[in-house]
């Protein structure tokens, strides 16, 4: 009886620290997010670089999302997030995001930078380079 009580224990324990860690990382995630740099599409010329004050933002809060663009919202709604390591381009993905419209985003969280693979930069896709704020 007591090897099982201590199992029982242990088993909380080793789950408990399992789901901290899960909600520290959304917690991580959770903030605004400032377009830094984009890599892919762009205008032949233009400068791939984003200064502070941009406007060009992402915001996440819990399970919802905003989309600015040049200060004006484009786009609001929920999102999942989930651990997803998926090869792209030149770097790695290490979470997902499903967006309201099923649309599956990967991305790159490390810290304050965050990075948004739309496809792949081979076949028209953009990576989008982000800074909490």
């Amino acid at each position: 009886m007591k090897k099982m009580l201590t199992l029982s224990l242990c088993m909380i324990l080793l789950l408990s620290a399992f789901s901290c860690k899960k909600k520290s990382v959304e917690s991580a995630f959770n903030g605004t997010w400032e377009l830094r740099y984009i890599e892919g599409i762009q205008i032949a010329g233009a400068d791939p670089n984003f200064k502070a004050g941009n406007g060009n933002v992402l915001k996440f809060s819990e399970s919802n999302y905003e989309r600015y663009v040049d200060h004006q919202l484009i786009d609001s709604g929920t999102f999942a997030f989930q651990k997803e390591e998926v090869r792209i381009n030149n770097s790695q993905s290490n979470y997902s995001i499903l967006l309201k419209n099923n649309e599956k985003v990967y991305i790159n969280l490390s810290g304050k930078k965050l990075i948004v693979f739309y496809g792949q930069i081979a076949a028209d896709g953009v990576e989008n380079h982000y800074e909490k704020q």
